[in-house]
């Protein structure tokens, strides 16, 4: 009986994306809460734009955005 192994690059590229999707969710819920601290903090200091510049977002949305930037600069480098 002959037996043989052969490599599929495709599984190795998917087995790759997963590991990316898993560290990247890793790493956003690292960033996450730093993130909600910082916009909170931002907006109760005062160091926000006025009230007729800031977009109408709300705290959670100005945090996930700036958590998935921060993490997509992290995969760049």
């Amino acid at each position: 009986m002959i037996t043989a192994t052969r490599s599929d690059p495709t599984s190795s590229r998917t087995r790759d994306r997963q590991a990316e999707r898993q560290n990247m969710r890793r790493l956003y819920l690292l960033l996450y809460p730093l993130c909600l601290f910082a916009a909170v903090a931002s907006r109760l200091t005062g160091h926000a734009e006025d009230a007729t510049q800031r977009p109408a977002q709300s705290v959670f949305a100005e945090a996930r955005s700036a958590a998935y930037a921060a993490a997509g600069y992290a995969f760049h480098a």
